[in-house]
C-alpha cells in the first residue's frame, strides 16, 4: 500500500486530497509485478491486478475503494449499476456491497453466453444482488438513467464498469503505486503498458498518474467494447480522453499540489474485438490457452484474452523486441468456485433461466 499502509500511495504524494477524497480500503494490498520468462520477449512484464485482493482482485475493487467510501460518507443504502449479463464490474460490487451492508441492483443487457457468463450469473445471485434483465443495452439504459432513478431516488447510481471520475482516481492511484515499485528496482520502467478499455477507467486513470507521477511510458488500450451506441461514442480516444480529463479537473478541484499536465489522445488497438463486447475471438482464445500452459496465469475471454492476444502479435515485431513492456493483468484470480456451486440457478429470477437450459 504506502508508508502508512492504510492510505493510497497517492495520498502520500498528495496528502491534500487525503483530506478531501474519501477510501476505504477493500482488504487490498500491493499487487505484485512479475517477469513473463515464457512469451518470447527477454523484457516483458506484468501487474497482477488478479491479486490485489484476497476477496476478489482484479481492477474494479481499485474504483470501489474510492466509490463505496463515497456512498458511505453520503450515507445511501444501496447502489444502482449496470453492465453484461457476466459482468465483472457488478460482481465486484455485488461482493462488496453485500460485505458492507449496501444493497445492490444490477441492470443487466445480454451477451453472449459462456461459462464465465453463467457463473458470474449465479454469482450475482449468492452475493444477494437484486438483478434485473434487458435484451440489449439500450432498453438497460432506458431503465437505468430514467426508470430506476425514478423508483430509487435515493440510491447512488453508478457507471458502467465503475467509471466514474471518482473510480477513476483508484487507476490513478495504481499507476502511483507501479512508480514505487520501478523507483524500488522491482521492474525497469516500461515503454508501454498494455491494459483492454470498455468503460475507458482504466486507460484513463493510468494515463494520468503516469503523467502527474513522471512516467515516461505510453499506454496502449485494447478496445473490447462497442464503438458507439447509436449516435453515442463508448470506446473511442474521445471517450477515454474525456474521462481522463473529468479526473484530473476532480483532483485539481480537491489538490493545490497537483501540476498542470496535458493529456493527449490516447492511443487504441481496435482489430481485436471480434463481433463485439463479450463475443470470443480465436486469437483471445489461444491467448487464454497460451498464458495457462506456459505462465500459469488465467485470462478469460472478454477483456484479457483480447488484450494480449494484441499484446502478443505487438512484440513479435523486432522493432520492439528491446523494450520493456508491461500487461497489466485486470482479471480477479480468486477462486469461488465454492460459492458457484452452491447456488442452484433456478434460485435466480426466472427470466435467468433460459440461460443455464440453452446450449
Amino acid at each position: 500500500m504506502s508508508k502508512l499502509e492504510n492510505r493510497p500511495v497517492l495520498f502520500d504524494y498528495f496528502p491534500d486530497l487525503a483530506e478531501k477524497l474519501s477510501w476505504i480500503r477493500l482488504e487490498t494490498s500491493p499487487s505484485p509485478v512479475q517477469r513473463l520468462e515464457n512469451l518470447g520477449h527477454k523484457n516483458l512484464w506484468i501487474k497482477r491486478d488478479d491479486q490485489v485482493s484476497s476477496v476478489y482482485g482484479g481492477n474494479k475493487v481499485r474504483r470501489l475503494e474510492f466509490i463505496l467510501a463515497d456512498v458511505i460518507r453520503k450515507g445511501k443504502k444501496r447502489i444502482v449499476t449496470m453492465g453484461g449479463i457476466g459482468t465483472n464490474h457488478g460482481l465486484a460490487t455485488a461482493i462488496y456491497c453485500k460485505r458492507l451492508g449496501i444493497a445492490c441492483t444490477l441492470c443487466l443487457f445480454d451477451q453472449p453466453l459462456t461459462p464465465y457468463v453463467r457463473q458470474n450469473l449465479r454469482l450475482f445471485y449468492k452475493y444477494g444482488a437484486e438483478m434485473r434483465y434487458f435484451p440489449d443495452m439500450l432498453s438497460m439504459s432506458v431503465d437505468f438513467y430514467l426508470f430506476q432513478r425514478l423508483l430509487k431516488r435515493h440510491a447512488y447510481f453508478l457507471y458502467a464498469g465503475g467509471s466514474s471520475p471518482l473510480g477513476v482516481v483508484g487507476a490513478v492511484n495504481a499507476a502511483f503505486e507501479l512508480k514505487r515499485q520501478i523507483d524500488a528496482g522491482e521492474m525497469p520502467t516500461p515503454k508501454y503498458v498494455f491494459c483492454p478499455t470498455a468503460s475507458n477507467g482504466t486507460m484513463a486513470g493510468l494515463i494520468i498518474g503516469f503523467l502527474l507521477a513522471g512516467v515516461p511510458t505510453t499506454v496502449m488500450g485494447v478496445r473490447v467494447g462497442a464503438l458507439s451506441l447509436g449516435p453515442l461514442p463508448l470506446n473511442t480516444p474521445g471517450t477515454v480522453k474525456s474521462i481522463a480529463e473529468k479526473t484530473y479537473r476532480l483532483l485539481r478541484a480537491n489538490s493545490q499540489r497537483l501540476p498542470q499536465i496535458s493529456i493527449p489522445i490516447p492511443l487504441m488497438i481496435h482489430n481485436y474485438c471480434g463481433a463485439g463486447y463479450g463475443h470470443p475471438t480465436p486469437e483471445g482464445n489461444r491467448a487464454v490457452a497460451l498464458f495457462k500452459e506456459r505462465e500459469n496465469i488465467a485470462l478469460e475471454p472478454v477483456y484479457t484474452g483480447k488484450t494480449c492476444a494484441a499484446m502478443l502479435d505487438f512484440i513479435k515485431d523486432s522493432a520492439h523486441s528491446g523494450d520493456t513492456i508491461l500487461y497489466w493483468h485486470t482479471f480477479n484470480s480468486i477462486d469461488l468456485s465454492k460459492e458457484v456451486a452452491s447456488v442452484n440457478y433456478r434460485e435466480l429470477p426466472p427470466v435467468f433461466h433460459r440461460f443455464f437450459e440453452e446450449e
